[in-house]
């Protein structure tokens, strides 16, 4: 090795350490704390008995301290605020007192001066820190130096859900898991009628493909239910057919008996045309003296009774007719009325799913958050919980992101959430979405 490079390798290390301790300098003073009220003080002098005494920086932000009065302390680090008592003591001079037999503070005539390195100023309880959220005991805490939020959350009692403290778990957990399985059941049920209510309005006479695989139940139930809704959709389609069908088998006999009574009128009228021309010539004779009176009046008779049969086949096919637009209009309305009650029920089934996915969703928290308070997860579903600290410093407030092993200082405030993951997420159709984990939870693995 050269032994000329060994000065120049260790000026360079001396000028790579002046670089980094002026580059570092600026972090360690914003890093030193600065006193502000709440903060408690402990002034000491050595020989001057009534100095010793303990003052709280106020909300003024001042701190009165026996024989020298008020100073301005908040915004100052220690450092700066004992270096200004030490400066203030340097130019007083305090009559020095002691006690007597009887315990009783004396005043002698000897004034003493005290030195500034004989005084000591630190501080003897700093402003507490509080914690919220999912710890055992939230609340205030007293804050040491080098306190962080690890051991803040020890002393809190460590991580708890406070949601549901005073109830058993393990019944919460069952009830929930109950009811949870009960409401997919019903939401299976009402989409499976859903689904058929649309196959009855597009005139479908099956289901089609009803699937419901994608909800968190076994097969065999799911199977069961649209096998059901299937033979209801094939029993209301053949209950509407005949209906349908027997409301055109009318209106088709009475167009026949229209027919019927049509020809027979026609038949009647040419009677009556007969019976008519055959009257007339029958009067004409009787007026010639050529028939007797008896001829005339069976002659007559004749034709009112021809005319008589005319006008009631008329009436009863006006009858007939409107009993043929009675049939015509039930047969309208029966398509009308089915196709109104049709639209009113899957409505009203859109509704219930809607409803029931809402139930789904809240019950589905309430199970998870039981299954976190019964296992006693310190980490939600395993990870780490949302942690905040929010700070007021020199009146600046602030908030930021933290975790564990973040320091604090006195007055934070620390905000803690458990990450509680893994409930169902829906789509739009109301199904829960692949790969939920809370889906296991309450309806199990499909067989």
């Amino acid at each position: 090795m050269n032994t000329m490079s060994l000065p120049k390798l260790l000026y360079d290390l001396w000028r790579v350490s002046m670089i980094l301790a002026v580059l570092l300098a600026p972090v360690a003073a914003r890093c030193e704390y600065l006193l502000a009220p709440g903060d408690v003080l402990e002034i000491e002098a050595v020989g001057i008995r009534d100095l010793r005494h303990r003052v709280m920086i106020d909300l003024n932000g001042q701190a009165s301290f026996p024989l020298i009065g008020d100073i301005k302390a908040a915004g100052l680090s220690v450092a700066e605020l004992r270096k200004q008592v030490k400066s203030i003591f340097s130019t007083k001079a305090f009559r020095s007192r002691e006690l007597d037999q009887q315990g009783r503070l004396t005043s002698r005539d000897e004034v003493v001066t005290v030195s500034p390195d004989e005084v000591s100023l630190t501080v003897a309880e700093y402003r507490p820190i509080y914690l919220n959220g999912d710890v055992a005991n939230p609340g205030t805490q007293a804050y040491r130096p080098g306190m962080t939020v690890r051991q803040a959350i020890a002393l809190a009692g460590g991580y708890d859900t406070m949601r549901f403290r005073g109830r058993d778990p393990f019944l919460d957990s069952s009830d929930f898991r109950g009811e949870y399985y009960e409401l997919w059941t019903e939401f299976a049920k009402v989409r499976a009628q859903a689904e058929r209510f649309q196959a009855e309005l597009d005139g479908k006479t099956a289901l089609g493909q009803a699937n419901l695989d994608d909800l968190p139940l076994p097969s065999g139930v799911t199977s069961k239910i649209v096998d059901v809704e299937a033979q209801r959709l094939s029993v209301d389609n053949s209950d509407h057919q005949k209906e349908k069908q027997y409301l055109e088998n009318a209106v088709q006999a009475e167009d026949e008996r229209i027919a019927t009574l049509q020809h027979q009128r026609e038949t009647e009228q040419k009677n009556a045309d007969t019976d008519a021309a055959e009257f007339k010539e029958v009067q004409t004779n009787f007026s010639k003296g050529l028939v007797p009176m008896t001829r005339l009046s069976d002659s007559r008779r004749l034709t009112l009774f021809s005319a008589t049969r005319v006008l009631q086949t008329t009436a009863l096919i006006a009858q007939v007719e409107r009993e043929r637009s009675e049939f015509a209009r039930r047969l309208e309305r029966v398509q009308d009325q089915r196709r109104d009650n049709l639209l009113a029920k899957l409505q009203d089934a859109n509704v219930r799913l809607a409803t029931i996915r809402a139930r789904l969703q809240a019950v589905g928290d309430k199970l998870l958050y039981a299954g976190v308070v019964r296992s006693q997860l310190a980490r939600g579903a395993g990870r780490e919980p949302d942690i905040k600290v929010y700070r007021n410093d020199n009146d600046t407030f602030g908030n930021m992101t933290a975790n564990e092993e973040t320091r604090l200082m006195p007055g934070d405030v620390v905000e803690v959430r458990l990450r509680l993951e893994g409930l169902p997420k829906f789509t739009e159709s109301g199904s829960p979405a692949a790969g939920n984990e809370g889906q296991r939870e309450a309806g199990g693995e499909r067989k």
